[in-house]
């Protein structure tokens, strides 16, 4: 196996950016996840050549050292960027150590600093591919470097113009394709990765005499960890050390009782079970096993949540374990997870085990005649290196493909098909999805929604002054809670006395629940996913002017992922006039003195929409929302206008519906019988075979990562199992690889 030393550090990306674009589209891109901080410099080769290529006017810096910043990941903080240069040249590039004042992550800035910047320093051009999985965090620290050489640049009292010379093209020059041979080859490096990664080394062992592994790890983002670190709770069902310690040894959950629960949740209003028991039964019985071995491997889980079962009551059960959540900000208990991947990575490096970040898979290697997979075919997303990497297995985790418009328009229910705007990593472009199914390989509900958590606007009024609030933290972030009027806007769209409709004008769901795991009477959470990326919150001038004078006070909502921070509750807003006028003309709201005129401006069928506001107004004058179970508080009937609409995003975290999995974790063909010997599909590329399209995954909280871990753990053990028996375990020499860890 190819011996592959590694710069080992993690980030936050999303899809698209080039070394030629990375400048366009900061501004309107709404919060992402981001993690990092660190410091990075070196000495770029032939500076003098490499700083001249790039235009024609005189090239004179001041030498010294500048300051610049703009917002990070989450667009609120600035994140400091200082750069020291000669007459011609970049030499340094700094970022501050971790600290919340900038709202990034270690983990993130780690990987751009020691991927991006040695990049442009060698390269002497900011037209350099950002890092994936941390492309918001690669375009500000982008920018904030240009401002510092065009101050460099006028300093020495070069024509501003001069700044074309840090603009030139940064070619790959990819080598001959790479052939690598593995007996287990892991694609994606998520948490299921991870542990696949780490428990396929641990059985090898055990079956190989201790012998070092085989096994390699590829990821396309600069950073392993994927969204995983995002998230916090995974369900659990029984783990036996938590039996012990919390609840004398008696079970958690009724078995029995909880599979009859999952059942009826998954079941269509024909009698059709939408999962698959005998996936569901292997989960109910392993998960627990998967929080028991992570324990066993240094992972650490704060107070458990007792979560009330969704179906009824039938049962009070202890599932989702919140990963620390009693061990500070949720940055403190990001870091320590962080930790806990070094620590696995760790384990399998020690044993032998490899990983190459920034490295794509996008095809399968497939013996159509003994209908097996031998290998994929990847790339490095930086250098264009081919590589053909041969392995006796593959388990595919690269998270769904929630980046892949194609795939999100063909393979999606019509009902929320489309592009969706995407908090993702950019990394689950569904290229071995596709790849997959071109193999024939079955799907399992991937018709099923994304998993829609958060909503937000399609862009931010970015008018108003972000204010700091030093009375909380936000977990999210670690840092002090922000708040500013560009989201009013956003919380008038999201009031729970609004009316909300699809694009087909009608009423969709309680709106009071537009942001909650809790079901309305239909049955659905976070219920906004049937209207697909899109839907239209309306009010009249009336309700905006009773929220500029009393505050969103009384107004239940939940502003949102995708915000700067909200409004505080009791705060009135005298500028709500102007705020609303400046975000009609920003095209995120539109004003009509009828319904009719308004649903034209919105491409709505108005007497369709006319129809569905006459029944909620009889639905408030009888005080009972028959359609979605509105508490009658929140029933306000629409009078005369003139009437508003704002478009709000469903933003997808990611698809989880995907390919047909046995309970072996192996990827079945389109009769959903035959296993395609050598593949296996982890997390969200197979997380459909446990739900139902209909209620969405949000009826078991904490079941995406929860699969992730449980199908991660046991695909690495069933994968290394099936090498043993089909073909025998390499004989591995070389260098142990190292990796910095620490203990938690």
């Amino acid at each position: 196996m190819k011996e592959t030393q590694t710069n080992h550090s993690t980030g936050f990306a999303t899809a698209g950016c080039s070394r030629r674009s990375f400048l366009r589209g900061v501004a309107g891109v709404a919060g992402a996840a981001a993690l990092g901080a660190g410091m990075a410099g070196c000495t770029p080769q032939n500076q003098t050549t490499l700083a001249n290529t790039g235009g024609d006017a005189p090239l004179a810096m001041k030498p010294g050292t500048y300051t610049s910043g703009h917002p990070g990941a989450w667009q609120i903080w600035d994140l400091p960027v200082t750069v020291t240069v000669s007459e011609t040249a970049l030499l340094k590039i700094e970022v501050p150590e971790y600290r919340f004042d900038h709202g990034e992550t270690e983990v993130v800035l780690e990987s751009v600093k020691e991927k991006l910047f040695p990049r442009i320093i060698e390269s002497q051009s900011l037209d350099v591919d950002v890092i994936t999985g941390a492309t918001m965090s690669s375009m500000s620290v982008l920018q904030s470097i240009e401002d510092c050489l065009k101050e460099a640049l006028a300093a020495g009292g070069s024509d501003e113009s001069a700044i074309s010379h840090f603009h030139h093209p940064v070619e790959a020059q990819p080598g001959e394709p790479e052939t690598i041979d593995t007996d287990l080859l892991v694609v994606g490096m998520s948490t299921g990765g991870m542990i696949a990664m780490c428990n396929a080394v641990e059985t090898i062992m055990s079956l190989n005499g201790d012998k070092r592994v085989s096994v390699l790890a590829i990821d396309k983002a600069g950073k392993y960890g994927g969204r995983s670190a995002l998230t916090h709770e995974a369900q659990s069902v029984n783990p036996k050390r938590y039996i012990e310690t919390h609840n004398n040894g008696e079970l958690f959950i009724d078995p029995v009782a909880y599979k009859q629960m999952w059942i009826e949740s998954v079941t269509d209003a024909e009698g059709n079970v939408r999962a698959k028991e005998d996936v569901i039964d292997m989960f109910i019985e392993k998960s627990g096993d998967t929080i028991d071995w992570l324990v066993e491997h240094g992972w650490h889980y704060g107070t458990m949540h007792s979560l009330s079962n969704v179906a009824g009551g039938l049962l009070e059960f202890n599932t989702a374990l919140s990963s620390n959540v009693d061990l500070g900000t949720y940055e403190d208990r990001r870091m320590m997870l962080e930790g806990y991947y070094k620590g696995i990575l760790a384990k399998a490096c020690a044993q032998g085990a490899d990983y190459m970040l920034e490295t794509e898979a996008y095809d399968l290697i497939y013996d159509e005649a003994t209908n097996t997979v031998k290998g994929v075919k990847a790339r490095n997303v930086v250098t264009d290196q081919e590589y053909i990497i041969n392995a006796k297995a593959v388990i595919m985790g690269c998270g769904g493909f929630g980046s892949n418009p194609e795939l999100m328009e063909t393979l999606l229910d019509p009902r929320w098909a489309g592009a969706h705007k995407s908090l993702g990593f950019g990394t689950d472009t569904g290229l071995m999805m596709q790849a997959a199914l071109n193999i024939g390989a079955g799907t399992w509900n991937a018709d099923m929604s994304p998993i829609i958590m958060h909503l937000g606007l399609p862009h931010y009024l970015n008018k108003y002054e972000i204010n700091q609030d030093e009375s909380k933290l936000v977990g999210r972030t670690g840092r002090y809670a922000t708040w500013t009027l560009d989201d009013v806007p956003l919380g008038l769209g999201l009031r729970g006395d609004s009316i909300a409709v699809d694009t087909n004008g009608k009423r969709f769901g309680n709106e009071s629940k537009l942001m909650s795991f809790a079901p309305d009477i239909k049955g659905q959470s976070f219920c906004s996913y049937v209207t697909g990326p899109y839907f239209y919150s309306l009010f009249t001038q009336s309700q905006a002017s009773k929220i500029a004078a009393n505050g969103f006070t009384t107004i239940p909502r939940w502003e949102g992922y995708v915000s700067r921070g909200g409004v505080p509750d009791e705060l009135p807003i005298p500028e709500m006039d102007d705020i609303l006028n400046y975000a009609i003309e920003a095209n995120m709201m539109w004003k009509a003195d009828t319904l009719a005129d308004l649903a034209a401006q919105i491409n709505i069928d108005p007497l369709a929409l006319e129809e569905t506001v006459n029944e909620y107004n009889a639905a408030c004058e009888a005080g009972e929302d028959t359609a979605f179970g509105k508490a009658p508080e929140f029933l306000s009937a629409y009078g005369d206008g003139p009437f508003y609409a704002v478009q709000i995003m469903n933003v997808a975290f990611s698809t989880i519906g995907g390919l047909d999995v046995d309970p072996q974790i192996r990827v079945l063909k389109e009769d959903h019988e035959t296993p395609i010997n050598g593949l296996y599909a982890i997390g969200n590329d197979s997380g459909g075979v446990l739900l139902t399209p209909e209620n969405n995954y949000t009826v078991f909280p904490g079941i995406a990562q929860g699969w992730n871990q449980t199908s991660g753990r046991l695909a690495g053990e069933n994968a290394a199992r099936y090498i043993g028996e089909a073909y025998g375990f390499a004989e591995v020499t070389g260098v142990l690889m190292e990796i910095d860890s620490h203990t938690v």
